[in-house]
């Protein structure tokens, strides 16, 4: 019953988003100005996209390159379906993909599996906010620094003690020497969260606003309150919906500017889907899930003991 409900709040928030959008966007002028944009743009955040995921499969083949390293492309192929899924199945079910593809085609134990995306939400989650700080409130620009600086200072003292104790409680560290192990790798990836994460608000936000013609600042907000939107737990397939709304809320406009930016959202948001779903897809046919090595052998085994 509770999952039941889930679907069907899920499912009624959609519907409430999607009849707000259809009544607000200016569909018609969006086709003609994305027929004016041209073709560089297009390919240019293409490319910012795909060098985010990029930034994915680097930041996996370090997680687990000390069992064996599996090679790129196999952490390509695994980042872009494992993206596929969080996409296409709502509540952000897919996530479950990661610790289900790592666990059956790599042999690694589910306990470091989970524990290893666990730790990225949490990365993710800090390079978020911290770009909340940054574009989203309405302070000086010294007031949002001083910000960013005091969330860097509690995140280095707060999450060492917090995520042994998530991970305990988690059931994905059972002894201390296992906490120990899960401390000293709390900060591994950050660099490459920063990386994809910028890319991809920099893509989806350029491309909002050169289509909804506003200035930077504007642009990169709307390009995070898209991303944002789509981070939230309650989902719909795709974020259909939410990442609109984000992005709406995030920009700050005159509501007389409501068509031109959502018909933009609507518009970014389906050349995003449709980077992502067709990267997965020519991943699935042209790479084979074994490329690479691999994390096996004796590497394997002590990853199951963690």
């Amino acid at each position: 019953m509770k999952k039941f409900l889930r679907a069907a709040l899920a499912l009624a928030l959609l519907a409430g988003v999607w009849w707000w959008l259809l009544r607000h966007a200016d569909l018609g002028g969006m086709a003609e100005r994305i027929a004016e944009l041209p073709a560089w743009a297009w390919a240019a955040a293409g490319l910012g996209l795909m060098a985010g995921h990029l930034m994915r499969a680097l930041r996996l083949r370090a997680e687990w390159r000390h069992l064996g390293d599996p090679g790129l492309p196999a952490c390509l192929r695994m980042v872009l379906v494992h993206n596929a899924a969080v996409l296409l199945i709502p509540l952000r079910a897919g996530e479950g993909a990661y610790v289900w593809m790592v666990t059956r085609q790599w042999g690694v134990g589910w306990a470091a599996a989970a524990a290893s995306l666990l730790r990225w939400r949490l990365q993710d989650l800090l390079v978020l906010c911290a770009a909340a700080l940054l574009l989203l409130m309405p302070w000086t620009l010294a007031g949002r620094l001083l910000a960013l600086i005091a969330l860097l200072l509690l995140a280095a003292n707060a999450l060492p003690p917090l995520w042994p104790w998530l991970a305990r409680k988690s059931g994905l560290a059972a002894d201390g020497a296992q906490r120990r192990v899960l401390l000293r790798e709390l900060w591994r990836g950050t660099g490459a969260s920063v990386a994809l994460w910028s890319l991809k608000i920099i893509a989806n936000g350029g491309l909002i606003g050169a289509l909804a013609g506003l200035p930077l600042e504007a642009a990169l907000r709307a390009g995070l309150g898209g991303e944002l939107g789509g981070a939230q737990p309650l989902q719909p397939p795709a974020g259909l919906g939410a990442y609109e709304a984000g992005v709406w809320l995030a920009a700050r406009l005159p509501v007389d500017r409501a068509p031109e930016l959502v018909a933009a959202a609507l518009a970014v948001h389906a050349f995003s889907l449709c980077i992502a779903l067709a990267a997965a897809a020519l991943a699935r046919v042209a790479i084979p899930p074994s490329a690479g090595s691999g994390p096996a052998g004796a590497g394997a085994s002590a990853a199951r003991r963690q």
